[in-house]
């Protein structure tokens, strides 16, 4: 008989197989297991997670002893030429190297699309890292020249200004850095399916364990996570025309929104507007 492929409890056929036994080699329903461990027969059968248990993927039909050589769509399941004749007569079916050319072609455009994506986030992080800092400098020389104007009466004004911005500055290029540097783990990861990728087309047998690995790949690229750019901050500086009873507000206001990121659903953006007083 084929071997299911989906994690369905192979007793009652409607409930999650979330068990494993290694004795009959068949997933298991939490209800279905309590009562398979009760049964005088099977009540020393040992269980595992099926999470944390992959099957070996069989050659043979066990109920034909016939090789597995296709693939049944209707069921997801291997089956013998016995099988086509019985169980899975009328169903479509699926040669092994036709689903395995599929699952690499899918395979090779999911990854290439991660990587491709992974690598732009990278560059473009960089690019826009710069330009804040520029941004920063460019903040910051502008307070200083209107520090310098009002000479010896604003220096100390000016001096708590830069602090405030350079402190605020320094806190977000570190956000940038620690994001880009997220993004470069995923280069890496998905870097990483791609060797798996690699290797796995150098094999050379075309069975039901080379369908297994390929699904499962399949699977972690599908979870590689490539998270969106954030919205980056772009500071500003905001002269102000005051007399010498305004000296604590003659530098006027910068503003610098904190990085957005797709990940920090629980963070509100804001912009800081700092003022001297």
């Amino acid at each position: 008989m084929a071997q299911a492929a989906s994690k369905t409890c192979e007793i009652c056929v409607s409930a999650p197989g979330s068990w494993y036994c290694l004795d009959c080699e068949q997933h298991y329903c939490e209800n279905c297991k309590i009562l398979h461990s009760r049964q005088r027969l099977s009540t020393n059968h040992e269980f595992k997670k099926a999470s944390d248990f992959i099957p070996e993927v069989k050659s043979k039909c066990t109920d034909h002893n016939e090789a597995f050589t296709f693939v049944c769509l209707a069921c997801d399941v291997t089956v013998c030429v016995c099988c086509v004749t019985e169980k899975h007569n009328g169903h479509k079916l699926s040669q092994f190297k036709d689903i395995i050319v599929q699952l690499k072609t899918k395979i090779e455009e999911d990854i290439s699309t991660k990587i491709n994506k992974a690598r732009e986030n990278v560059s473009r992080l960089e690019q826009n890292r710069s330009a804040f800092n520029g941004q920063v400098e460019t903040v910051i020389k502008s307070i200083t020249e209107e520090g310098n104007k009002l000479k010896s009466m604003i220096d100390r004004c000016t001096a708590k200004r830069i602090a405030s911005i350079q402190e605020k500055a320094r806190y977000e290029s570190k956000r940038l850095s620690a994001i880009l540097s997220d993004h470069k783990i995923a280069v890496e990861n998905a870097n990483a399916l791609n060797s798996r990728k690699i290797s796995i087309e150098e094999q050379s047998r075309i069975d039901g364990s080379l369908i297994k690995m390929l699904k499962t790949l399949n699977k972690d690229i599908d979870e590689l996570e490539v998270c969106p750019l954030p919205k980056f901050p772009s500071p500003t500086y905001t002269p102000k025309v005051v007399n010498e009873n305004d000296i604590s507000q003659l530098l006027g206001t910068y503003e610098l929104c904190e990085i957005k990121t797709g990940t920090e659903k629980k963070v509100k953006q804001y912009c800081l507007v700092v003022q001297t007083t």
